[in-house]
């Protein structure tokens, strides 16, 4: 039987025929297909991490705004040694005064320890500032940066020697001040924070304006040194 040339296998497709709404409706606008959308998220999102990584010329405006805020963060972290360096003063002066009952000299004793451990590497808030502070890479950071190495330096080996001579003291029988190894931590105390105020005038100057100072205190000498 021969095929009818009308049959739907030998008639051969052309798009011309087609109406064109019914074209329309079949091409799908590549734009908008979703893997497209996809494609363009994911660009975007690396594009802008990328330009926002980008270095760009710190204004003296941030710049200082950051060389404040890591000193104040720093200020915080040492406020808690600081403390505690004075009160190991204090229980010295006190027990050099003859005003310390000795009823409280184990009580001294614990507290000391504590002192102690305040401004080692022990405590959290020393912790912090040791490891969650970087300013900004400029000349004046690079000197708030300096101070802050050495305000780390004073608290975790300075103020630590000096509250260790005083537990000493309270821990020979009788009590016993090695005074020359007073005498070296307390001219170190001294030192460093002058060194410090010096980064920080330097890092004002260069940036024009009066930076937040670093709180480390002058340290009175005790009696003997």
């Amino acid at each position: 039987m021969t095929s009818s040339p009308f049959e739907p296998d030998d008639a051969q497709f052309d798009p011309g025929s087609m109406p064109n709404a019914s074209l329309s409706l079949q091409k799908a606008i590549w734009y908008r297909r979703p893997w497209f959308i996809a494609t363009l998220v994911v660009v975007l999102v690396v594009a802008i991490s990328v330009i926002t990584d980008l270095p760009h010329p710190v204004t003296k405006a941030e710049d200082t705004s950051d060389q404040n805020g890591v000193i104040k963060q720093i200020n915080g972290d040492t406020s808690t040694c600081i403390y505690a360096l004075k009160e190991s003063f204090s229980f010295y002066r006190e027990e050099l005064a003859h005003t310390l009952q000795t009823s409280n000299f184990s009580v001294v004793k614990n507290y000391l320890l504590e002192d102690q451990t305040a401004c080692s590497f022990a405590s959290g808030s020393v912790y912090d500032m040791t490891n969650n502070i970087e300013p900004f890479d400029t000349s004046a950071g690079k000197k708030v940066d300096s101070a802050y190495q050495v305000t780390v330096k004073w608290i975790t080996y300075d103020a630590v020697a000096a509250i260790i001579d005083i537990r000493n003291y309270f821990g020979a029988t009788p009590f016993h001040m090695n005074t020359a190894s007073l005498i070296t931590n307390e001219n170190a105390l001294a030192n460093e924070r002058a060194e410090e105020v010096s980064d920080i005038d330097e890092a004002s100057s260069i940036l024009g304006t009066t930076l937040t100072p670093i709180n480390i205190p002058v340290i009175a000498r005790l009696p003997g040194t």
